[in-house]
């Protein structure tokens, strides 16, 4: 894509700390948004009334379909490394008021999900410490704890904040990996290759393609390192390497465990299958018949992967907060960089306060329970993110329609792929006729977008200079950075 100056970047707003963060740092940005255990214990249930004893298939095949969008999303971070992610790419593919509408569902989502971990950090270690040490400490202050935690990691340091992510994601899956290889040693004739074929679920093709949903849904967020192309050294070689890293090992992850289960429940065994239908914990009960001694130490890596979800995501949405405060779409007070420690301040301001206050507030009106805020957000932040990564998927055979290097395979038939399929995930959570409140989450991702069409026809009216120009600060090219230019796709 050609290149072309543009002012100093003073004129265009502040600049997060450039060549801070590294390859290994943004992996673990976006394997820890991605929660793989916490994906792996509350999805792997889910998806069983479907999946059956072919969940290892289902997952296999939900790491296909994602790898499908994961490409565009790699294509794009390899030419426009930004804290904007999907709201800078889908701009530059498909103009800057389908930027404006990717952006507006983007933060939305990742704020849905900081409020549902907000409460479910909590949630969680209340139960822990209610069944294990007899102390109960009310949920609401344990959140609030593990709040300022996340607060004070996230305006000190993005470094610092993915050091802890990237630690406590190695413990958590270094303990679910021991678990599951154990349970594959100690099954014997639980293993078995016919947990990836169709035939080994009860619902057979159907039942795979339904259970394959929650796989899919186990991936949100593997995008998020391409957040960090204004703070990644080399951006436009390390965030592509990390998208695809980060999607691969979690990917892998998935597989493994899901075949882990079944090869350690014995699923090739009617008996046990029954009996795993109507577990909801199944993990936990592996663990009791193989490794006694480890149930203690997955509960704990359980409490410290939804702990490392939490800080991943804050820092991920207060990035494309601030891209938006900084192209002036949201409040300009969101563009600001702290001085001394360069993280967007305002923007953690904000995103801490709204995710206290609503999460609050929702508790009250759904329960305080693991799953009750923290499903029902995830719900509503879901539909918005699927509906994000279609649009990028379209973008991205517009935005390389003219390239000299672009490949019909991964610029038209693999982008096409991936809007396929997220069809049925999407349906599947924003379908109607959900039990309450679950039946409000496709109106109320409606009246967003509503909202967003009456926002976009105001600045169109008032500030059309501000729709012309979103999404067009990206990273600087290191050659380019003592000159003070910027790399800037053409409008």
């Amino acid at each position: 894509m050609a290149t072309a100056t543009a002012p100093a970047a003073e004129e265009h707003g502040e600049r997060l700390q450039k060549g801070q963060l590294s390859l290994r740092n943004c992996v673990a940005l976006s394997a820890a948004v991605m929660a793989p255990v916490i994906a792996v214990i509350l999805n792997a249930p889910a998806a069983a009334g479907n999946g059956g004893a072919a969940l290892p298939l289902a997952f296999l095949v939900a790491f296909i379909a994602i790898a499908f969008v994961a490409v565009s999303v790699i294509e794009f971070s390899r030419r426009l490394p930004t804290s904007g992610s999907f709201y800078t790419f889908v701009s530059h593919g498909l103009g800057g008021g389908a930027g404006f509408f990717t952006g507006w569902l983007y933060f939305a989502a990742f704020i849905m999900f900081a409020i549902g971990l907000f409460t479910a950090n909590g949630a969680f270690f209340h139960d822990y410490l209610q069944s294990e040490w007899s102390a109960n400490v009310p949920w609401w202050v344990l959140s609030l704890i593990l709040m300022a935690l996340v607060f004070a990691l996230s305006i000190r340091s993005i470094k610092a904040s993915v050091r802890v992510d990237l630690a406590l994601l190695g413990f958590e899956m270094a303990v679910f990996l021991l678990l599951a290889v154990i349970a594959i040693v100690r099954a014997h004739g639980g293993n078995s290759f016919h947990y990836f074929s169709p035939s080994a679920s009860p619902h057979h093709v159907k039942g795979v393609g339904l259970a394959a949903v929650f796989g899919i849904l186990s991936f949100i967020g593997f995008e998020s390192a391409s957040v960090l192309g204004e703070e990644t050294r080399d951006a436009k070689r390390n965030i592509p390497k990390a998208v695809f890293g980060a999607m691969a090992i979690i990917g892998a992850f998935y597989v493994f465990m899901m075949y882990s289960l079944a090869a350690g429940y014995h699923l090739n065994d009617p008996a046990q299958m029954k009996a795993f239908l109507g577990d909801s914990t199944p993990f936990p009960t592996i663990a009791h018949r193989y490794a006694h001694w480890l149930v203690q130490v997955i509960d704990i890596a359980a409490i410290l992967g939804l702990f490392s979800c939490f800080l991943a995501v804050q820092n991920a949405t207060v990035r494309v907060l601030f891209a938006m405060g900084r192209d002036r779409v949201l409040p300009p007070a969101m563009g600001k960089v702290h001085r001394s420690w360069h993280s967007p301040y305002a923007a953690i301001y904000t995103l801490t306060a709204f995710s206290v206050g609503a999460g609050l507030g929702l508790s009250a009106w759904l329960g305080s329970g693991l799953t009750d805020v923290y499903g029902w957000t995830g719900s509503l932040g879901t539909v918005a993110v699927i509906l994000v990564y279609m649009l990028s998927c379209l973008a991205s055979i517009r935005y390389f329609a003219r390239d000299p290097e672009r490949s019909i395979v991964k610029h038209v038939i693999l982008p096409l792929a991936g809007v396929a399929a997220l069809g049925y995930p999407l349906y599947f959570v924003a379908k109607p006729g959900q039990s309450y409140p679950y039946n409000l989450v496709p109106y109320l991702v409606l009246a967003w977008v509503v909202l967003g069409v009456a926002a976009y026809f105001y600045f169109r009216a008032t500030a059309p200079r501000k729709l012309a120009a979103i999404g067009r600060l990206i990273a600087e090219e290191e050659d380019d950075v003592a000159e003070g230019r910027l790399l800037s796709a053409p409008l």
